[in-house]
């Protein structure tokens, strides 16, 4: 898509530094300023300090066990204070698919841009709602798995899921 160009293969939290690691986490004054058009907070920041190392976060509540999106100071399943942000998988399924005619204004975007609500795989109702990149018209449909991959924009990474490829074909 014109604007948006893959970064590096990542599908998974695995191959990348955990951002709590001191010695790969990138400070805040970093943060604001790759992502000037955020309005950062002490609860979000480190979702987005994630994202600058191609980790994608949702939090997660030690006391109930449950993954939750966006990040909140509390769990709204249990109501506990004891909530952290923790990288996901990276893989899911469409949940809910649009195409949308008209983007964000820092983006050159081709229509239709595929927008989907991705349910990740690891809790029955966690979505996160990303693009839809690489992927043939005729794959973009509810149901369908996808993966993690990352594409730029305004010169800061964000996440964006595209259909995996059959296994065992080719």
């Amino acid at each position: 898509m014109v604007g948006e160009s893959p970064a590096p293969e990542n599908s998974g939290a695995a191959a990348v530094p955990h951002p709590n690691d001191s010695a790969h986490r990138p400070p805040d004054e970093e943060v604001f300023a790759r992502y000037p058009y955020i309005r950062l907070d002490q609860v979000n920041i480190d979702y987005y300090r994630g994202l600058l190392t191609h980790e994608l976060t949702a939090g997660w509540c030690s006391e109930c066990e449950r993954w939750h999106t966006p990040l909140r100071p509390i769990c709204p399943s249990c109501w506990s204070p004891e909530v952290t942000a923790r990288p996901v998988q990276g893989t899911g399924t469409v949940h809910l698919l649009t195409r949308l005619h008209q983007g964000p204004p820092l983006v050159d975007y081709s229509t239709p841009w595929p927008l989907a609500a991705i349910e990740l795989d690891e809790q029955v109702g966690l979505r996160i709602v990303a693009p839809l990149v690489d992927t043939p018209d005729a794959l973009q449909r509810i149901g369908q798995p996808v993966e993690l991959t990352w594409i730029e924009r305004a010169e800061s990474p964000w996440p964006a899921f595209r259909v995996v490829a059959a296994k065992g074909n080719g």
